[in-house]
């Protein structure tokens, strides 16, 4: 899911960059931008593409942009529901202070995106998919949702690269490599109700900038529209969504066990309030933990919160 960036969660675009971000959004070309060389040179630090030609200010998008009309045709859902951004600190801290039901957002780049266990990540400008999508469930959380999330992403693509699988609980991995994640929040309504907003990026394009333990769709040759693509999630996760709030976890077991095959029986090393260790995972149950055993211990199971594991040959 991108990569981990070395610049603070607290730094952002000056808010006369982000205000001219949010006119482009709408708008191809903006002509009276105040103080166009400032921007410039601030816009070229934080990796925007930002141009001047004799209409003015315009993105230089190194891919297709993101498409509203192409992703709400393909997902079935009313343009209005989805928002597309040239570039914000999280797609989910976008979405946590919406009420629309559903809604998604999407951005061409972020420079905050948050991971698991308080990770900072940065996505560079129209190269991946950053995504957002949030809803008010009539149920409690649940937080198996995860899973069923991944598994999502997992049916789009499976037919597109070989090597897929998913790492338990929340990584898209192909190889010895990941190629994306998800992250689940929630924020409590006055109403007692929670708003959940489910994150997900995934690498895409060709980017130099992604480290050895990363990889993306192109290099192993598969060239899909960010828009379709982000349309076909939306619509898968809708339909396992409404399975799972009807049906829980249980139906979706087997698809996930196939799915997690390179974890299965194998040996992991975990990272936990205990420190790091090396156990065999064995299997996960209809509430979405998962279990594993280390030598001559008895199984136990774990949740995901604060836990994480990596294979011993990564």
């Amino acid at each position: 899911m991108y990569w981990e960036t070395a610049i603070s969660a607290p730094e952002a675009p000056t808010a006369a960059l982000q205000k001219l971000l949010d006119v482009l959004a709408d708008a191809e070309c903006v002509n009276d931008a105040g103080e166009p060389t400032a921007l410039l040179q601030e816009a070229e630090h934080w990796g925007i593409p930002l141009r001047q030609t004799a209409e003015g200010l315009h993105l230089e998008y190194p891919h297709p942009p993101l498409s509203r009309p192409e992703i709400a045709a393909v997902a079935n859902l009313p343009e209005a529901q989805i928002r597309i951004l040239p570039a914000c600190a999280s797609t989910n801290t976008e979405m946590l202070g919406s009420d629309a039901n559903p809604c998604i957002c999407l951005a061409e780049s972020q420079w905050a995106g948050r991971g698991r266990r308080a990770r900072h990540w940065s996505s560079p400008f129209g190269q991946h998919l950053a995504m957002s999508y949030g809803w008010t469930p009539a149920a409690s959380i649940n937080p198996a949702l995860t899973l069923v999330a991944g598994l999502g992403v997992f049916q789009v693509l499976q037919k597109s690269i070989s090597g897929l699988w998913i790492k338990w609980p929340n990584d898209i991995w192909v190889g010895g490599q990941k190629l994306g994640g998800l992250l689940l929040e929630a924020r409590r309504l006055p109403s007692g109700q929670s708003r959940l907003v489910l994150g997900l990026g995934l690498n895409v394009h060709d980017d130099p900038t992604l480290p050895d333990t990363a990889t993306s769709l192109a290099q192993h040759q598969v060239n899909l529209s960010r828009s379709h693509l982000a349309g076909q999630i939306i619509r898968r996760w809708q339909a396992d969504f409404a399975r799972f709030d009807r049906d829980g976890l249980e139906p979706f077991l087997p698809l996930w066990n196939a799915a997690a095959a390179p974890m299965m029986r194998q040996i992991v090393q975990i990272s936990d309030v205990r420190g790091h260790y090396s156990a065999e995972v064995l299997g996960i149950g209809e509430d979405g933990r998962l279990q594993v055993q280390e030598p001559d211990k008895a199984p136990v199971w774990l949740s995901a919160g604060d836990v994480s594991l990596r294979p011993l040959a990564s």
